[in-house]
């Protein structure tokens, strides 16, 4: 039966596909062995680089005789490949989609966002899932690792306003310091996240983009810019963006 045949008032539930979370776990333990090998391969030279980052663990390694020392070096590659697939699952978000409310769960997290509040709902390239509110402020943002064609069908299926991509997206400016339309407190917070972007502190990144929503400013970067947006009218008021339509 196909996703427009299933009945209106039955919850859809999404979540990460079991052929996805096991592609994620191979595709981790495999390029973690890989570079455990590569370890191996350098690990003489790369201890006798003076001001080498760990050059102490890496001699340890070094002298570990074969193939004691390439079976070490495989174990903590897979390791640390098992380690980044585990980060990356672990508050991977998973949806239940009703007529009358949303309720997400990331990891340890859940939220329950009511019909009424929602103006939007967009997928924010292949990294969020995104709910806007009345005002046009994001009520949540979630990790999504869900399949994107199962994730707008179910939106549309139950009557939510779907985008396929943020529709605010000609409202936002580029941002420098000190920028006299936003408060001393939001250009400190986007300095910050600018420090943050530049040194990859995604979660330093993340907590900040909430602090400056919570002022009433959106925020989103391209490379090492970025941009912000003011909340106010709902996207239709403002640009004339419409949400997709459910399939008949």
């Amino acid at each position: 039966m196909g996703p427009n045949k299933t009945e209106a008032g039955k919850p859809s539930r999404l979540r990460v596909s079991t052929r996805r979370v096991a592609a994620m776990w191979a595709m981790c333990v495999v390029i973690g062995a890989g570079l455990g090998w590569a370890l191996r391969a350098v690990s003489e030279w790369a201890a006798s680089v003076d001001g080498m980052p760990l050059r102490d663990w890496i001699s340890v390694l070094a002298k570990v005789p074969d193939p004691y020392g390439t079976v070490l070096c495989l174990l903590l590659g897979v390791g640390f490949g098992a380690e980044v697939a585990r980060r990356t699952l672990k508050d991977s978000v998973a949806v239940s989609v009703q007529q009358d409310r949303v309720i997400w769960r990331a990891g340890r997290k859940t939220r329950r966002i009511a019909r009424a509040e929602i103006s939007a709902v967009y997928l924010d390239g292949f990294d969020d899932l995104v709910f806007l509110g009345i005002d046009t402020g994001e009520l949540a943002r979630a990790n999504n690792n869900l399949n994107e064609d199962a994730v707008k069908e179910a939106f549309l299926r139950h009557g939510y306003p779907f985008f396929d991509a943020d529709p605010h997206l000609e409202q936002y400016l580029r941002w420098v310091e000190d920028l006299p339309e936003l408060s001393a407190t939001a250009n400190a917070l986007l300095k910050a996240r600018q420090k943050a972007l530049a040194d990859n502190a995604a979660e330093d990144a993340a907590e900040l983009r909430a602090d400056l929503a919570k002022l009433g400013v959106i925020v989103r970067q391209n490379d090492d810019r970025q941009f912000y947006r003011l909340t106010g009218k709902p996207a239709a008021e403002v640009t004339g963006a419409q949400p997709d339509k459910a399939p008949v």
